[in-house]
């Protein structure tokens, strides 16, 4: 079954003149101010069709603001539609946080009678005609538009600092492969992600340390706090220093990417654990856990990493398929039986093995990758034989790598 991706890419102009930035303010500002009347009216009378509220606000916003160009008007009205939608299910689940929605930020949304994209830039219309805005295109713009990637006909922008920031999509069809003739099971952790493959009986290890730079940002935000205490602007700028955000991002990208092309290569299906929304906070609840502690497993970014798996794997035409997690780090993958833990469990330092040994068959391995193992087991391929056959199955081969924000994979010994 086909399936349409979607992928987001920003785009820069230089610094304005003054009178192409007063217009895109005045388009801006008008947008927000139409955005949040349009949320404040449709809560009051409960309306969260767009048709209804299209219906009920567009000759009131078209006769206040006669400059503006019309289809601002509409795209508003859509979003604020989609906004009370999604503050109605976050209030379903309680974990809406305001009685009513509020608006902080927005972007403008645009129709394609609105915008008009080139490599010259890009023409948008405002209140006193069409302005055209150069762009810096950069080279993720290309690798999209010249590999089978569809632009879409719709965009979104801002501008701060007399600079524009333009948001494109591109979409692509993509299907993904069910002649697999390997599966691929995969244990997220919070210092490392283990791949096990059937019937190959291999398995790596990617140490990512995850705990250590979330450790080390917190140590370092906290003496950024105390050093700037008496300055509120230089604390923000020192903290947006940090970068802490493009790191964690850029190594999930990593780990992705590199499993989602060795899935492609060997022709593999991934198996992953299908986790409950916000396990951390049961995690952190269960074990008591406190302090710098909790904010680690809080941050550990598992869902995430999943999350991210699933998104490059689909973008290379990989299956993925979600298992019940249940006791896949405490039965043996060979014979069934529960698991002693031989080494500590504590993971605070950064990634070490952890030893399980079977209590009947005495099988011995380390415990992410006994869980891959068994992620992979749970897929039903009855059709094909990769299940265990007792105590002479084949050598488990074994390779940790560690993934740096600079190298893909750096082979350690076995």
């Amino acid at each position: 079954m086909s399936e349409e991706i979607t992928k987001t890419v920003s785009l820069v102009s230089p610094r304005l003149t003054a009178k192409k930035a007063e217009a895109l303010s005045y388009v801006y500002k008008t947008y927000g101010e139409i955005l949040k009347e349009a949320v404040d009216i449709m809560h009051q009378k409960g309306i969260t069709s767009w048709v209804k509220a299209w219906k009920e606000l567009y000759r009131y916003f078209r006769e206040k603001y006669p400059d503006l160009p019309s289809h601002y008007i509409d795209e508003a009205i859509r979003d604020a539609a989609t906004r009370l939608k999604s503050f109605q299910k976050l209030k379903k689940k309680g974990l809406a946080y305001t009685d009513k929605p509020e608006v902080k930020q927005w972007t403008v949304s645009c129709s394609n009678k609105l915008w008009k994209l080139s490599f010259q830039g890009v023409e948008i219309a405002t209140h006193v005609g069409r302005i055209r805005i150069p762009l810096l295109f950069h080279k993720q713009f290309y690798i999209l538009y010249n590999s089978g990637w569809v632009l879409r006909n719709s965009c979104r922008w801002k501008i701060k600092d007399r600079k524009l920031r333009l948001y494109v999509f591109f979409r692509k069809t993509v299907t993904p492969n069910t002649n697999y003739t390997k599966v691929i099971g995969i244990d997220v952790n919070e210092n490392n992600v283990t791949l096990f493959t059937l019937p190959d009986h291999k398995a790596i290890t990617i140490v990512t340390n995850h705990s250590k730079i979330v450790l080390g940002y917190a140590y370092r935000r906290k003496a950024i706090q105390e050093r700037y205490a008496h300055s509120l602007r230089s604390l923000r700028v020192a903290l947006r220093k940090l970068r802490e955000r493009n790191v964690k991002k850029a190594l999930r990208d990593k780990i992705a990417s590199f499993i989602a092309k060795i899935a492609k290569k060997e022709n593999a299906i991934l198996v992953l654990e299908k986790l409950p929304k916000r396990f951390q906070e049961i995690v952190v609840k269960r074990n008591g856990l406190k302090s710098f502690d909790a904010h680690r497993i809080m941050q550990s970014a598992i869902r995430g990493i999943q999350k991210r798996i699933v998104e490059k794997a689909l973008e290379y035409g990989v299956k993925v398929e979600f298992v019940n997690p249940k006791n896949t780090s405490k039965t043996c993958p060979r014979c069934g039986s529960s698991l002693n833990l031989m080494t500590g469990n504590a993971q605070r330092r950064g990634w070490q093995p952890r030893v399980l040994k079977c209590k009947k068959c005495s099988f011995t391995h380390d415990r992410d990758v006994i869980a891959a193992w068994n992620i992979a087991l749970k897929l039903d391929v009855s059709s094909m034989p990769w299940g265990s056959k007792g105590a002479h199955d084949p050598y488990v081969e074994w390779l940790v790598a560690t993934m740096n924000r600079k190298v893909e994979a750096q082979p350690l010994s076995p």
